[in-house]
């Protein structure tokens, strides 16, 4: 599941197994969250010394592995890796998770090793080359920061695009009418205007 659940394309191939490990060691907190919430720093940095390492995200990504081994038979079921993302709140996944469990399984033998279920390419490797900015192979608290900064603002800005492109006649507010034509032009949008208003 780890190459599945991702925060960005590289951050949550790395991270994303410890956010879904950690909202379903909440008893479903986040449930009704839609996408991806960023683990605070402080999950990560499981040695308390101010940066994450290698380390310690190779060693988590083989603790969620191993969350998800309800049974201790060091693979990974259909069944289970559907009560993990039920207890996770990841509603969405489980739509796509016969597909994607199909598409893991190499050996097709109905379960997933460590080995099926690890990324092709070395996805913390390049996280770690993509944030840590000083280059000292370990991301400190300041560039997990300005990574999750630098989200957000892509985020807004994404959601004023949006909002612009729906508000056609630029009053600052989305009229049912407004919204069931971009529904229509769309093919699909869900029923009801979304609660988005700049004013």
């Amino acid at each position: 599941m780890k190459s599945k659940l991702m925060i960005s394309a590289v951050v949550i191939a790395a991270l994303g197994v410890t956010a879904v490990g950690a909202s379903a060691k909440e008893g479903g907190k986040h449930r009704h969250h839609r996408g991806h919430h960023m683990p605070a720093f402080e999950q990560l940095d499981t040695n308390g010394d101010g940066v994450v390492t290698r380390a310690e995200l190779e060693a988590q990504a083989q603790a969620r592995f191993e969350g998800l081994d309800a049974n201790d038979d060091d693979l990974i079921s259909r069944d289970e890796l559907r009560a993990q993302a039920e207890a996770a709140g990841q509603d969405r996944k489980l739509k796509g998770l016969d597909r994607m469990f199909d598409r893991m399984d190499a050996n097709g033998d109905g379960q997933l090793s460590a080995e099926e279920m690890k990324p092709k390419e070395d996805r913390i490797g390049k996280m770690l080359e993509r944030l840590d900015s000083d280059g000292d192979g370990q991301i400190s608290k300041a560039e997990y920061d300005a990574m999750k900064d630098k989200r957000a603002a892509h985020k807004a800005e994404r959601k004023a695009k949006m909002f612009k492109a729906l508000d056609t006649d630029g009053d600052g507010s989305i009229s049912q009418e407004e919204w069931d034509a971009a529904k229509e032009a769309r093919g699909g949008m869900k029923k009801g205007v979304p609660a988005t208003d700049e004013n």
